[in-house]
């Protein structure tokens, strides 16, 4: 199944001063990844995490499933 990651714009913002933007367009998790993960990339000079917000399964109109993950900047404990 195809993966796709999108970005809350907290971690937008974060990946934009980072000048991580071209490096998370390019990121491909695989679907052992789960919600709560962390995901650390290397920025300009330091480490910056992120962290799985959620996963979900996009079903497009012609039936192609694509799994998306939604990261988030700082990483925090979810809301249950």
């Amino acid at each position: 199944m195809k993966t796709i990651v999108e970005l809350t714009s907290a971690a937008r913002r974060k990946a934009e001063i980072a000048g991580l933007d071209r490096q998370l367009d390019r990121l491909c998790l695989g679907d052992w990844a789960r919600k709560g993960d962390f995901v650390e990339l290397a920025g300009q000079g330091e480490i910056i995490v992120f962290m799985i917000r959620a996963r979900r399964i996009r079903v497009d109109a012609d039936g192609v499933q694509t799994l998306v993950f939604e990261l988030d900047h700082p990483p925090r404990p979810a809301v249950r």
